[in-house]
């Protein structure tokens, strides 16, 4: 294609939008099946051609500069509608209905407002959401797709991972006057909100070397959502993570107490039939979600899990 008056090839484009998502020149070349020298020829040609770098790079890391964001995000969304027209070309096997099971807490928090997008490139397919519970562990006979919390055994069943989280502690911001420091006598006087019996709240404690007490009460709430709209109106501590606390945090409704420590904590999977074809709506779905979990993040997101697919 041409850019201004310099011709950049769409192969260069591809490899760089593969590198910089990976932010890793061998992943992105493990991805394209090509060498890693093949990747850092084409980043650099492209680099060239535009006459500006796209990355940082820090020995044998690579970040993405300001520059680089720009462009990855606008390559996206290039190659997000060319693949949307190309499957819009086909809408016979695009009609219908998708059942997808989520947990409730992400899908009033994460999922609900990126869907309006998905179902505009699928005029004819009509979705049928309802909310997967911790215990399932087959997808009932109505449902086409789920996401699930932790790994559970999905036997015949394929299962992606999706979503890593990395818990923490917030309040309303009205609870913290200046630096909120760690300390247990803070704790002891404050209200922990639980979404579950209390087992988030000890592996956090655990995680901090800090031996599990009563708090001056507890809160038990019905499910996350619940559990952070307490802490948000300032009834106390609860946990929560980037995915489905962010909103509430870049807002300012919600404050990181205690510092940026974060615990490593289960994840979200993909669970779909292992016979499901390739070309289904179900599987243009689940190939939109893993897009969406792959968009450039901000220094305040998780990591994300690696892609390999368990059986």
């Amino acid at each position: 294609m041409k850019i201004g008056d310099t011709w950049v090839s769409l192969n260069a484009l591809q490899t760089f939008e593969a590198a910089a998502r990976h932010e890793h020149m061998g992943r992105a070349a493990q991805e394209l099946n090509v060498t890693q020298s093949a990747v850092s020829h084409q980043v650099r040609a492209l680099e060239r051609a535009l006459g500006l770098h796209l990355f940082e790079r820090r020995g044998r890391r690579i970040e993405v500069n300001a520059a680089g964001e720009r462009l990855l995000q606008s390559i996206q969304n290039g190659f997000d509608g060319i693949s949307s027209t190309a499957l819009a070309l086909s809408t016979d096997a695009y009609s219908g209905q998708v059942s997808v099971a989520v947990p409730v807490s992400l899908m009033v928090e994460w999922l609900t407002p990126k869907l309006a997008m998905f179902l505009s490139r699928f005029p004819q397919l009509s979705l049928r959401c309802t909310y997967s519970e911790r215990s399932m562990s087959v997808l009932p006979a109505d449902v086409d797709m789920a996401i699930v919390f932790s790994a559970h055994v999905f036997p015949g069943f394929q299962v992606t991972p999706f979503l890593q989280t990395a818990i923490f502690p917030v309040c309303a911001p009205e609870l913290v006057h200046g630096s909120l420091s760690l300390e247990p006598e803070v704790l002891k006087r404050a209200t922990l909100i639980h979404e579950d019996d209390g087992e988030i709240w000890a592996q956090w404690f655990a995680s901090r070397g800090i031996a599990q007490f009563r708090p001056a009460r507890d809160i038990y709430a019905g499910s996350h959502h619940d559990a952070v709209a307490f802490a948000r109106h300032g009834a106390g501590f609860a946990m929560t993570d980037w995915f489905l606390g962010g909103e509430a945090l870049r807002a300012g409704n919600l404050v990181q107490a205690f510092g940026p420590h974060e615990l490593n904590h289960e994840g979200y999977y993909i669970v779909t039939r292992s016979n499901q074809p390739g070309d289904s709506p179900v599987q243009a779905l689940k190939d939109w979600l893993l897009r969406e979990a792959d968009r450039p993040r901000g220094a305040d997101q998780p990591p994300l899990m690696p892609r390999p697919v368990q059986g």
